[in-house]
């Protein structure tokens, strides 16, 4: 916006026409860095900060384009990261040697996930649309950060992850077999679970994050595997039996006992012979479990919470940098800005951001300073002003106020359907028959389900005329709200839902009179009709405050599960790798285990989908010992059992108590932050902000507009 524009500054202006005029002739000076400051400040409000090497750079047009340009590739990107993420499921994994249908052979013997592959030639196909978006997106950043690209370690990796999936793709493409990475798809796993950490800025941050804080509980980790190495000592001379016959059988076996997937089984036989076996495995478990276990989950949950507040109050002072940067670009003379380059700041903002209404914004923003034209604005008010700008941006457009007598005659108005159905006594009335309609839903589905027993055709017929009751009074509740609120009515996805599944249940009923099979589907229609009950939860407050704490919190929560799945994906990669094909119906190293008594088969690692599954029950602790001396038994080496005890230190000890550390602490934080101001909550889970905009898609892999640290701010 042109400075010289008289509506900039006219409703600033006194009455002293010298005074404007020559407030009039130094704004001139300003006309070429209002565009650069509202980008600035506008990219510090949507919190995505530009990197000052732009406004550094030689060419500042040109770098600033590249770096609007790399946000635009923002969905290319996140379709290529999850391309790759996704990719390693639909790959031979490398045991496998048979022909191009069934290169694993037997898919009921070897128990696969039954997931089409991929051939190699649409694998690369895959590969190059994926890096293409990723080489561009590095080369678009080296340039509009120039020589400060290099002095971070994260570019250095993702050049040679970009790098090795180029030798890759043209390895694939030429059929030259020399090249690196042509055979095998084992390293290819790595480099696509590897793409989305680097690429991704917010998983990435969750990495470093969790690698900075396991100093601080290193000692504890020492001190319980002391504790443990002592115990199975102690366990060995003072019981005998399967599983305290030696010392590494009495390691094993208390260490699962530690994990609480196998007690009591695994003492049972001691306490048997001797009573007195009980105060032993009391204390190991008191001083194990219950005292440095969770002192170690507590030092995680503590340390990583105050990283991430650390973390907060970082990311917080890169807005303040750009809003510095900004002031400076206007700050010409270096003693303040003026009001009108202020008022033109937040107009350029609104013209390209499209915000309504933006002229009285403005104007309410700048009203409660009440400042002459040429006085000056230092930085600690403009920030203000940038804050005071953002809420009311995000307020909507104002109402006429109507006064007593025409609220009066407005409601005089209303017919007495609208009256009806804005009433309660009518919304308790219809959610009173919805609660009936699900009883006698269920309770269909039930008589239906009883095929043994005998029911009484009346009984039957009884339930079967209900229904075709309730959907009819369905039917004229919907006429009545459509009368009664004619446009409104489809304001409200609720409504519109209403509808289709009451023409839903009307047609299920019109067509049973054809075919009587058909009048199964209604009771389902009602089942489904019935889950707007759900919206009563906003009639008790604690409920709709717990709600809204939920709502607000999910979508930070895409980087640190994602971390999860990575930690998992990478462990799946390894299984894959280590235990391959060695798992399969009728394997004579596993007959008499446990894991093929219990029928556990399905949960390998003969490609990676299995063997992410099997991650995840690894991870719910319960019986993972099973799994364990199964995938061991097939391998026939007792090492095999350090890829499991890793796992479960790695992924579910440390990796999953981040997690929860995350979620604990965020909750709570927002919990006192509500607890002063109770309607942040609901603002925040409701709002729509002009300027603070989500965008969902595949924002999990790019964490940048997913902002975990508003809930520590």
């Amino acid at each position: 916006m042109d400075l010289t524009d008289i509506r900039a500054w006219q409703p600033l202006l006194t009455d002293d026409d010298h005074e404007v005029e020559a407030i009039f002739t130094r704004s001139e000076s300003y006309a070429e860095s209002v565009p650069k400051a509202a980008y600035l400040v506008d990219q510090a409000l949507l919190k995505r900060w530009m990197p000052l090497e732009v406004l550094q750079h030689k060419d500042y047009p040109r770098a600033k384009r590249c770096w609007s340009l790399h946000n635009r590739m923002y969905t290319a990107r996140s379709f290529a990261l999850s391309l790759l993420t996704l990719l390693p499921f639909f790959q031979v994994p490398d045991w496998c040697t048979g022909p191009e249908e069934k290169p694993c052979g037997d898919p009921d013997k070897y128990l696969l996930s039954r997931i089409p592959y991929l051939g190699p030639s649409s694998v690369c196909f895959i590969e190059l649309v994926s890096v293409l978006p990723l080489i561009i997106s590095l080369i678009l950043q080296r340039y509009f950060k120039f020589r400060s690209f290099w002095h971070h370690g994260s570019a250095y990796a993702k050049v040679g992850l970009v790098t090795l999936l180029s030798i890759r793709v043209l390895s694939s493409i030429t059929g030259q077999k020399w090249l690196f990475f042509y055979q095998g798809n084992i390293a290819a796993m790595y480099l696509h679970v590897l793409a989305p950490i680097l690429f991704s800025r917010s998983v990435r941050s969750c990495f470093r994050m969790t690698v900075q804080v396991v100093h601080s509980f290193i000692d504890i980790v020492v001190l319980l595997g002391a504790f443990v190495l002592l115990s199975a000592w102690f366990a060995t001379l003072l019981f005998s039996g399967p599983n305290f016959q030696d010392y590494p059988t009495s390691l094993l076996s208390l260490f699962i006992m530690l994990t609480t997937a196998n007690n009591p089984d695994v003492w049972a036989d001691a306490y048997a012979k001797d009573r007195v076996a009980f105060f032993f495995f009391f204390g190991y478990m008191l001083a194990g479990f219950f005292f440095l276990t969770h002192l170690l989950f507590a030092l995680i949950y503590n340390n990583y919470k105050n990283q991430l507040g650390l973390e907060a109050h970082k990311h917080a002072g890169v807005r303040q940098e750009n809003l510095r940067a900004a002031y400076d670009v206007l700050d010409v003379t270096r003693d303040g800005i003026p009001v009108p380059a202020a008022a033109a700041l937040f107009r350029e903002i609104g013209s390209y951001r499209n915000i309504s209404d933006v002229e009285i914004k403005v104007e309410k923003v700048l009203q409660p300073w009440n400042r002459r034209p040429d006085d000056k604005i230092i930085f600690g008010d403009f920030q203000v002003l940038c804050n005071a700008f953002v809420k009311e941006a995000e307020k909507p457009a104002e109402e006429p106020i109507e006064w007593e007598d025409e609220e009066e005659v407005r409601t005089m108005r209303k017919s007495c359907t609208t009256i009806l159905v804005e009433s309660m006594c009518f919304k308790w009335f219809s959610w009173g028959v919805t609660f009936a309609s699900l009883v006698l839903a269920i309770l269909d589905r039930w008589i239906r389900d009883l095929k043994e027993k005998e029911i009484p055709e009346l009984t039957v017929s009884v339930v079967v005329i209900s229904e075709y009751v309730f959907g009819w009074y369905f039917f004229i509740e919907l006429c009545i709200k459509l009368s009664a609120l004619r446009t409104r009515y489809w304001q409200s996805l609720k409504n519109c839902s209403d509808m289709l599944f009451c023409f839903s249940i009307l047609g299920m009923e019109a067509l049973s009179l054809w075919d009587p099979k058909a009048a199964e589907w209604i009771s389902f229609f009602i089942i489904l009709r019935s889950f707007r009950i759900v919206s009563l939860l906003r009639r008790f407050t604690r409920w709709r405050f717990m709600f809204s704490l939920l709502v607000r919190m999910v979508p930070a929560t895409a980087s640190i599960l994602a971390f999860q799945y990575f930690v998992c994906s990478i462990f799946a990669i390894i299984g894959v790798q280590l235990f391959g094909g060695l798992v399969y119906v009728g394997n004579p190293l596993l007959e008499g285990t446990g894991y093929a008594d219990s029928g556990l088969w399905v949960y390998n690692y003969n490609d990676y989908a299995t063997a992410m599954v099997s991650a995840f029950n690894l991870c719910i602790v319960n019986n993972w010992y099973v799994i364990m001396d199964g995938i061991t038994a097939a391998a026939g080496t007792s090492w095999a059992r350090a890829y499991f005890i890793i796992f479960w230190a790695i992924s579910v000890c440390f990796a999953l108590n981040v997690v929860v550390a995350f979620f604990v602490g965020a909750f709570t934080t927002q919990l006192e932050k509500a607890r002063n101001d109770p309607s942040m909550v609901m603002h925040q889970a409701c709002t729509s902000a002009v300027l603070t905009r989500r965008k969902f898609a595949f924002s999990f892999l790019l964490g940048k507009l997913f902002s975990k640290y508003e809930l520590y701010e």
